[in-house]
């Protein structure tokens, strides 16, 4: 029987995985520091990104293996880092199969189950491979710098019920093969030009000072919109709570951000934006 996912099963167990990050807890900062409107140069943008490219690459958020359905088994957990065996019958490969992009649709050439299976086993440490029992082709959700896609997906059972998915499409389909380390931030726009980032709140202020602020500081290039923050005023040297608190900082840009990427100044890290 051939199964079928919908993006927005797959999509509702993506965000209850999400949900039930804990905050990350920062350390706290026993420094001082003063800055005005005068800041640093943030690094150099991706400027490999293939902007003018269509359809745009997609930028997909490693890793690659999503769970679908999670049968409970420890053993399956721990073994999944020891690479996969397959036992079932290998399907043909498929021809290629269109695709919803968010800058419109295309069609991709697809890989077979022995190259998805290689590319899932590549870096397994030495033990017993998780035994994959059957496949199929379906699609599932995946996480981009566009927010949740549906790609064509080969969907693998493994011998203790558990489903895994790993993207059907070439590699070539995707910008750095998908291995982009989503950042910690996110993003999101009603119109392309005018963003709410999400870059952390100010510091929590000393006893008798005066609190600081934030603001984001915006460097567009052709390949990319680098956003940083900047603090505005004095971060004193003393104890404080050092859970990370989200703040949104409005970002109006010059142009739309089309098919650029979004980046953290800090670190150039990709972040993601979805829209509101």
């Amino acid at each position: 029987m051939r199964l079928r996912l919908s993006a927005l099963a797959v999509g509702a167990l993506l965000l209850v995985g999400c949900a039930s990050k804990t905050p990350p807890t920062l350390p706290v900062d026993h420094g001082t520091s003063t800055q005005t409107a005068t800041s640093t140069v943030p690094p150099p943008p991706p400027a490999d990104f293939p902007v003018t490219a269509v359809p745009r690459p997609i930028v997909l958020f490693a890793p690659k293996l999503v769970t679908v359905r999670w049968a409970g088994s420890e053993q399956d957990k721990l073994s999944g880092g020891n690479g996969y065996r397959f036992t079932g019958v290998e399907p043909p490969t498929p021809g290629p199969a269109p695709v919803v992009l968010p800058d419109g649709p295309a069609t991709f050439p697809l890989i077979g189950v022995r190259d998805a299976l290689a590319a899932m086993s590549e870096g397994a440490r030495g033990g017993e491979p998780t035994e994959i029992v059957g496949v199929e082709l379906g699609a599932a959700a995946f996480t981009t710098d566009r927010g949740p896609l549906e790609l064509p997906a080969w969907l693998f059972r493994s011998s203790f019920g558990s489903l895994f998915a790993w993207p059907a499409v070439t590699p070539d389909a995707f910008w750095k093969r998908g291995e982009v380390i989503a950042g910690s931030h996110h993003a999101k726009t009603s119109d392309g030009v005018r963003l709410e980032v999400e870059l952390g709140a100010p510091e929590t202020p000393c006893e008798g000072d005066e609190p600081s602020t934030k603001e984001a500081v915006v460097t567009e290039t052709g390949t990319a919109v680098v956003v940083g923050v900047r603090t505005i005023g004095t971060v004193g040297d003393c104890a404080r709570n050092a859970i990370y608190r989200p703040q949104y900082y409005p970002v109006t840009l010059a142009e739309p951000l089309g098919a650029r990427l979004l980046v953290f100044a800090d670190d150039n890290s990709v972040i993601p934006v979805t829209s509101s």
